[in-house]
């Protein structure tokens, strides 16, 4: 068709129309088919609704081609998932603003609790503190054993998510407290055990472990100059059979022959570190079983996907998360009716098959000898110990225990088990329930707390795709070497650097 303009008006003459088309409807409609951005946000939306699940922009683009046939370009797709993001958590900046209302509520939901914030004197969020109620009364029941760490937080202000937790009698994880600092430095930790202390106050012979962060061994030597900070964790990939075997031995003999297996080398490293802090048979004091810092790490494991929400949403993330632990420890407990906590009655019944095959010679009113496989240990009731080490440490009867208990006609053996075993003092620990949060739509508050002003830290963002994985320190980067030397056969060398056996000249 071709048409044109009469001069000094506003008509058209239209001069040739062809009505006649060669190309198919397909290539005239469906090659003219586009989608705009809004489109494209509410056809996903539904699927971002869980933070949970992981939808990309590629996922977008696959969606859109397959159910609507039409093409649409990777910056498409991520602006409408950015779109969509905001429409359902909204900005990032207003989570902050809620703060205040967001504390209110926690102190009126659980009373007595222990939270605190700091900001900075232009009112901009620095530090946030929580230690529920029922949390702290639960941790008077458990060992005194406090496990701290930290994790990156991925969301528009960045941030730091930090933690404390422990085991309990049942060797579940126990959150005491948790927290959001801006980064691990030493005002940050510093500022993070003084409200812990505030709040749980100082136990004796209360220990922390921790990872290689420097910055906490500072802090505990500063809030807590009466503890040591313990620095140990595992790592199958790193550490191998050996070390492991040496931080969980018994006896100092056992640790000592596996010592002697050690490279020169690595056994100075170790000396300097300091036996106390990763091996448990020099521990200053009982650590029992908590000998590494993974349960942190299994906290921030389930925190993965919620660190990228806002502010408001991962403190709610964190709140859910630990109290759907304690609400599955509480229901375990109320119907268990053995006198210890399931693992350790069944550590209890593996001891006692064990002791079928021990001899019993009585030295003494408290003392005796246990005979195993030619191998003679000394068990002694008044103090509750065993030359094999485990039931001092374990503070559980050992399968050497047990024959002297069966040898007596002693068929009741829980008086000699440690009291956070038992199941009323779990039951103790977790006598307070932890109650649902009101909807954000129900949250009432004096208008003192609504006109608290609280800004979002500044932050400015790199430029780039933003990091997945944090920046590993330079002695967390261990390499595995399996290269071993044709000489002496040791680890981390070969045949022309072996010192062991110098070439001969």
């Amino acid at each position: 068709m071709k048409a044109s303009c009469l001069k000094k008006s506003d008509v058209f003459k239209v001069r040739y129309f062809n009505s006649e088309h060669t190309c198919p409807m397909r290539d005239r409609v469906l090659t003219k088919v586009q989608a705009t951005i809004g489109f494209v946000s509410g056809v996903t939306a539904p699927k971002l609704v869980n933070h949970k699940r992981i939808h990309t922009p590629k996922d977008i683009i696959v969606d859109i081609r397959e159910f609507y046939g039409v093409q649409i370009s990777y910056q498409q797709a991520w602006r409408a998932k950015e779109r969509v993001l905001e429409m359902i958590r909204g900005k990032p900046s207003v989570g902050y603003r809620q703060m205040s209302r967001y504390n209110y509520m926690l102190n009126t939901v659980y009373p007595n609790s222990y939270i605190r914030m700091q900001k900075t004197e232009e009112d901009e969020f620095m530090y946030l503190f929580v230690a529920l109620r029922l949390l702290i009364r639960g941790f008077d029941y458990c060992r005194p054993i406090v496990v701290d760490d930290g994790a990156y937080l991925g969301g528009a202000f960045k941030g730091t998510f930090v933690s404390a937790s422990t085991l309990d009698g049942e060797s579940c994880i126990f959150s005491l407290a948790y927290g959001v600092v801006d980064t691990e430095n030493d005002c940050s930790w510093t500022w993070f055990f003084e409200q812990y202390k505030n709040a749980f106050g100082e136990r004796e012979e209360m220990r922390v472990v921790s990872d290689r962060n420097e910055s906490i061994m500072k802090s505990v030597r500063i809030v807590f100059p009466n503890n040591v900070c313990r620095n140990y964790k595992r790592s199958r990939n790193t550490l191998s059979d050996l070390f492991y075997s040496m931080a969980k031995a018994y006896r100092k003999e056992d640790f000592d022959k596996l010592m002697a297996k050690v490279d020169h080398r690595v056994k100075e490293y170790l000396e300097d570190a300091g036996y106390e802090k990763w091996s448990r048979v020099h521990s200053i004091v009982n650590r029992s079983r908590m000998m590494t810092s993974n349960i942190a790490e299994c906290i921030n494991g389930c925190l993965v996907e919620a660190r990228q929400l806002s502010i408001l949403e991962f403190l709610e993330e964190v709140r859910i998360l630990f109290g759907s632990w304690h609400c599955k420890n509480r229901e375990i407990t109320s119907y268990t009716k053995d006198t210890l906590g399931r693992r350790f009655e069944e550590v209890l019944i593996i001891n006692a098959s064990k002791s079928s095959k021990m001899e019993v010679v009585l030295s003494s009113e408290f003392i005796f000898s246990v005979y195993e496989a030619g191998r003679r240990y000394i068990v002694c009731f008044e103090r509750k110990v065993c030359s094999c080490g485990r039931f001092q440490i374990d503070e559980i009867p050992c399968a050497h225990a047990i024959t002297v208990l069966k040898e007596k006609n002693i068929k009741d053996m829980h008086p000699y088990c440690f009291d956070y075993y038992k199941i009323d003092v779990l039951a103790k620990t977790y006598e307070i329930s932890m109650v649902p949060m009101p909807d954000k739509e129900d949250w009432p508050a004096p208008e003192g707390v609504v006109d608290e002003t609280v800004y979002p830290p500044r932050y400015r963002r790199l430029a780039g795709r933003p990091r997945k994985r944090r920046k590993r320190n330079a002695d967390e980067k261990i390499t595995v070497n399996t290269n071993c030397c044709g000489q002496c056969g040791q680890e981390g060398h070969n045949r022309r650097t072996c010192t062991f056996f110098p070439k001969e000249k």
